[in-house]
């Protein structure tokens, strides 16, 4: 889309009038959740209160136990994930994974998700019977070449590795990886020209969703492979505040999961019915605008956490500036400033301040143009962080 936009003023506020509605139930609602679990406890549900912001692991009975002690080994390496989220992948690995299908890893930056699903099989009681059905279960994919980001990722990190922009890490990868590679069918490259698994996917972690081509990619490669009441997707940049297409990508296909609920910034979703093909095929980025923006909403609203909703708030103005331009998103991001206050005055908590710097920010840029659905910056954009 272009900066000029043939949305009309009448449009733009009532996209904000009801934009101003959304939010005010959404602060309504976190301000009595406190008094509802004390009132009525979920017997569905097992809710850790956190410590602060952005802390709280929030999963249904069934999958909360698996945030449970892990190895060591599977804090080896860095990454961009969460604790309780690295705890969540080792126990989806060692205590849930029951081999009815693969385990595939899209976008692992150095191994860690890898590793710790790894782990995790080699813990497996079921390991022998796995192995059997799939001699190498864990399918893991990244590109493994450095962008602009990463260098400072290497060095805050404190890692011998360093390596420049446009160079590859695969070495660095490998031998991350190396104390579980007899499980893992590693594969180096741009996943726009990645081979299909051809197997069916039990577990399903995504974070390789970087642009919107890799996304939609991904949902058409994947979601038909699913195992309907057993396969479980870990989207890892659902809670974020940028890719508001991974959100409308997941939520055109809401009605084929359950929820199951939050950890970090990660969105966990149980499969619940086959997923045809043609369905996947037909997802794309030209649904109508209304549309879009009824499935960001929909998606805001998955969290419990005032500061994820912050986030997709966030992530609903890209959204907004991408289909109607910088002028409706300047008034979406000034009522997310007025319904959020508590989020915008903790300035404790850096996460906040700097996504709210990079919305800003964003709006000084003039937007490009979609090119082939994202496939322009697919490249560029499919590696983490």
């Amino acid at each position: 889309m272009t900066d000029s936009t043939n949305i009309g003023p009448g449009a733009v506020m009532a996209l904000l009038h009801g934009a101003k509605q959304l939010l005010g139930k959404m602060a309504r609602a976190a301000a009595t959740v406190g008094a509802d679990r004390k009132a009525a406890p979920s017997a569905k549900a097992e809710i850790l209160s956190p410590a602060k912001a952005l802390q709280m692991v929030r999963l249904n009975a069934a999958f909360a136990p698996l945030v449970s002690p892990m190895p060591p080994s599977c804090l080896d390496t860095p990454s961009m994930m969460s604790v309780p989220e690295k705890q969540f992948l080792f126990g989806l690995a060692s205590r849930y994974y029951a081999g009815e299908g693969i385990i595939v890893d899209a976008g692992i930056f150095l191994g860690a998700s890898t590793r710790c699903f790894g782990e995790g099989v080699h813990s497996n009681p079921r390991r022998e019977e796995i192995v059997t059905s799939w001699p190498r279960p864990i399918v893991s994919y990244e590109r493994a070449i450095v962008n602009p980001n990463m260098p400072n990722f290497f060095r805050r990190h404190g890692l011998a590795f360093s390596a420049a922009p446009g160079e590859s890490f695969e070495s660095e990868l490998r031998r991350n990886v190396d104390p579980v590679k007899d499980l893992v069918d590693l594969r180096i490259g741009d996943f726009m020209d990645a081979t299909d698994p051809g197997r069916p996917v039990e577990i399903l972690f995504l974070d390789i969703l970087k642009a919107p081509a890799l996304s939609l990619r991904a949902f058409r490669m994947f979601y038909p492979k699913l195992v309907p009441g057993r396969s479980v997707v870990v989207h890892q940049d659902y809670f974020f505040e940028e890719l508001p297409w991974i959100k409308t990508h997941h939520e055109a296909l809401a009605a084929y999961f359950d929820f199951v609920g939050e950890i970090g910034s990660s969105a966990v979703f149980l499969c619940r019915k086959d997923i045809p093909q043609g369905v996947a095929d037909a997802l794309g980025n030209d649904m109508p605008p209304a549309e879009q923006l009824r499935l960001a909403s929909i998606a805001m609203q998955r969290s419990a956490d005032p500061a994820r909703r912050f986030f997709m708030a966030l992530s609903k103005m890209r959204l907004i500036r991408r289909l109607h331009g910088r002028a409706a998103a300047r008034e979406y991001l000034d009522t997310v400033k007025a319904e959020f206050p508590e989020q915008i005055e903790q300035t404790g908590i850096p996460r906040l301040s700097q996504a709210l710097q990079k919305s800003e920010a964003l709006l000084l840029k003039k937007p490009r143009k979609m090119r082939n659905e994202g496939a322009g910056d697919a490249k560029k954009a499919s590696s983490s962080p």
